[in-house]
């Protein structure tokens, strides 16, 4: 598909861009010092300002930066992966976060006494580095900030295309589900996601941004998410798919309901009304919304019908991605007061669950223009196969 000839490798210039952007951010709150924590699972922080992802699923790889207002930043990479980690920054400082992180916040506090420190991710920091910062500050404080997931939740359009073609990817993987189910009988929810993933990687994904959601029949009428079971998949069932792929540490994030075979006129009306949200919803997006105001077209549309909108973790209709598939800002729910930003990405996602009838989801990874939403994944969204 010739994906390696639009690779869109983010150039040293955008990630000084980027830092000096942070700077100018600190300085405007006043802090004199950022500390920048990413755990290996979600590594977007560090990667947005270093260029350094760490290993997922061997060890709790943690990595973290620090900004000084006036100086150069520092990569702190696990010790076993400094090397590789200098080799893969910009930065010119790498060091091993265990054995180095304290004695720089000490240094640090003792030449600018009363500094104001700052942490983004804090909300994911590990323990054992909290600790390491505070028993090293002094008279220096430390505060929670987001300026980090703020400055990176609006792309550049070097992002936007990586997004583009991890989108196209997934969209590549539902195509694959869809040619097995109109061809196959007696099929498992496992042996699709496996196919479809296979299909993914073949085609040029580096890596998964989750596990792929295969649910039919009653796995998608109880469980929001669930992994692929050895059930088969039947005539007359609704299945939800929710698939996502990395393309050059860009991730992709999207959902499908399907009605296979035959169905009920209440198994119609469920994913006519999702989909009817999903439009509605997507069309009323516009910049300078808030993310309670982005929440209530779509709501509307499932009120009227009677549904209730099944929700993860208690957000709305909508979580940010890009180099994470869930990043931090902007949130879109019935309490967000996040101002929604031309560039920003995130997933527009409307789920229901109906016992007794069926499940299903539409989720498109979303790019917010200065005119609307465009998506960046778009295999069709009413399916009856």
């Amino acid at each position: 598909m010739g994906y390696e000839e639009i690779l869109q490798d983010i150039p040293v210039s955008e990630y000084q861009e980027r830092l000096a952007k942070t700077k100018a951010g600190m300085e405007k709150i006043g802090l004199d010092g950022l500390l920048v924590y990413s755990d290996a699972a979600r590594m977007s922080n560090v990667r947005w300002l270093a260029d350094y992802r760490a290993f997922d699923g061997v060890f709790p790889y943690p990595a973290m930066v620090f900004v000084p207002l006036n100086g150069d930043p520092i990569l702190f990479a696990e010790g076993s992966l400094v090397g590789y980690a200098s080799d893969k920054t910009w930065f010119d400082d790498t060091r091993g976060i265990r054995q180095e992180l304290g004695n720089v916040v000490k240094d640090f506090t003792s030449r600018h006494p009363g500094a104001k420190i700052g942490l983004s991710g804090a909300k994911y920091c590990a323990l054992e580095f909290y600790e390491q910062i505070m028993s090293n500050i002094g008279n220096g404080t430390l505060e929670k900030t987001m300026l980090i997931e703020n400055l990176k939740s609006v792309k550049s359009e070097r992002e936007i295309r990586n997004m583009k073609v991890a989108g196209e990817l997934a969209d590549r993987g539902l195509w694959k589900i869809k040619e097995m189910l109109e061809s196959e009988k007696n099929l498992t929810e496992r042996e699709v996601a496996r196919q479809a993933m296979a299909e993914m990687f073949r085609l040029g994904a580096d890596t998964k941004s989750f596990d792929i959601m295969v649910q039919s029949g009653v796995n998608a009428e109880r469980w929001f998410l669930a992994y692929p079971t050895d059930k088969i998949i039947q005539k007359g069932e609704t299945v939800l798919i929710d698939i996502g792929i990395r393309y050059n540490d860009y991730s992709s994030d999207m959902a499908r309901g399907v009605g296979y075979g035959a169905l009920s006129d209440e198994q119609e009306r469920l994913l006519d009304t999702c989909l009817e949200a999903w439009r509605q919803g997507v069309a009323a997006l516009r910049p300078g919304m808030t993310g309670k105001e982005a929440d209530v077209a779509a709501n509307e549309v499932m009120r009227q019908a009677g549904y209730i909108h099944f929700a993860g973790e208690g957000r709305g209709c909508a979580h940010s991605t890009g180099m994470d598939p869930e990043e931090e800002i902007p949130t879109i729910g019935p309490d967000s007061d996040d101002v929604l930003q031309v560039n920003q990405t995130f997933c527009f996602e409307i789920t229901l669950c109906e016992p007794g009838v069926g499940g299903t989801r539409i989720e498109d990874t979303i790019v917010l223009r200065q005119d609307g939403a465009e998506s960046l994944t778009n295999f069709p969204k009413r399916n009856r196969w």
